[in-house]
């Protein structure tokens, strides 16, 4: 097997396993959502912002480690050196050392809820016992369904095996000093957070209120558009809490990718069933270019703000390479070669109106596709 198709099944697992994060943050934050009163929702959101949080500290930390397990590997297989030493190593590090360490936490992520937990770690025990604690399969509300089969991971971790080359596990890695970015603390988080949260009760309680003082609905039409405004609510603040704990990988290789000499390209990867606003990104291919100086000189550094760019509930993450003869990636290469055909004869505006409406006719026909799904192509 090569390399190249190595690398290829690493971005995929990576991919899937920080969706998996994602919607497993997303899937505790709707449960807990259920607690909050409607018409106050202010008053009775403390318990769900003291989760929220709690999710947000674990999630950060699954994510950012699993971001850089996966950036270190990627830039071991292609250039044969890494950045920064690996947790727990002294000395040498082989290709199989960042084999090991990327796939034990894709598998850690896989199995949540864990019967078992391997961390040693407070808030990432918490995380898989709440995990665990949820009686239903799946967390719902009037206005969103989360299930956590809807990121599967499993099938990613055999194709990564199924192509590993284990006959170059001894291979020595080169270590490039690099130090991380630190994570943030959970009082940094608290401090963050905590307002934005509650600020999203706030609205949620006003819109609830200002429903149930309408005189043009009947009661039982307020009791359903409060029901259903309360559900978008929780929707939404889910979304946040998603988001929330993804943006703990996401900055770190971010951090990385403005000081890695290394870096070559970079593009937006995303799920198997992007929206439209994704798709379109994942369709310019490589169009952000790396550092030419040394490791710690940003200046060089040129980013398009598009990977910066991240909705509520985007599980969206840079796909980094580290050579210029690298394959663009099958969902990206699908994509780019869609954009003239979709959006022929038209500019601006209506170009991205036309890709909105074929991106949407491609997930309503295949609304179920999952996260990280091994035929990730949409279907034509």
């Amino acid at each position: 097997m090569t390399v190249t198709a190595e690398i290829a099944a690493v971005e995929q697992l990576h991919q899937a396993a920080q969706a998996r994060l994602g919607i497993a943050a997303a899937y505790l934050a709707l449960s807990e959502w259920k607690s909050v009163n409607a018409l106050e929702a202010e008053e009775s959101s403390a318990g769900w912002i003291l989760t929220s949080i709690r999710i947000i500290v674990a999630v950060r930390k699954l994510s950012r480690q699993l971001a850089i397990n996966y950036y270190q590997l990627v830039r071991g297989l292609e250039t044969g050196s890494t950045l920064g030493a690996p947790p727990g190593s002294t000395g040498n590090v082989t290709l199989g050392t960042l084999r090991k360490n990327f796939r034990d936490l894709a598998l850690d992520v896989a199995a949540l809820p864990s019967p078992l937990s391997h961390s040693d770690d407070p808030d990432i025990r918490w995380f898989e016992e709440q995990l665990k604690s949820r009686d239903l399969p799946e967390a719902q509300t009037p206005g969103r369904l989360i299930r956590l089969d809807d990121a599967e991971v499993d099938p990613l971790i055999q194709d990564l095996l199924d192509v590993e080359d284990s006959s170059t596990n001894s291979e020595p890695v080169t270590i490039d000093e690099f130090d991380w970015e630190e994570a943030m603390t959970r009082d940094e988080i608290d401090e963050e957070y905590r307002e934005l949260l509650r600020k999203h009760a706030r609205d949620a309680a006003k819109k609830a209120r200002a429903l149930r003082s309408s005189t043009e609905l009947s009661p039982d039409q307020v009791i359903t558009q409060i029901e259903k405004s309360h559900a978008a609510a929780g929707s939404v603040g889910s979304g946040t809490v998603d988001a929330a704990g993804m943006e703990g990988g996401r900055q770190v290789i971010d951090t990385a990718l403005r000081s890695d000499r290394k870096v070559k390209m970079i593009a937006r990867g995303t799920s198997s069933n992007p929206c439209a606003f994704c798709a379109m990104l994942a369709s310019r291919g490589f169009v952000f270019t790396g550092a030419t100086s040394g490791v710690g000189d940003s200046e060089d550094f040129t980013v398009s703000q598009d990977i910066k760019l991240y909705h509520v509930n985007c599980h969206c993450f840079p796909i980094v390479k580290f050579t210029t003869t690298s394959q663009l990636p099958e969902l990206n290469a699908y994509f780019k070669q869609q954009w003239p055909i979709v959006t022929k004869g038209n500019s601006g505006l209506d170009a991205l109106n036309a890709w909105r409406r074929w991106i949407y006719a491609k997930r309503k026909n295949n609304p179920d596709a999952p996260h990280g799904a091994r035929d990730n192509k949409p279907k034509t």
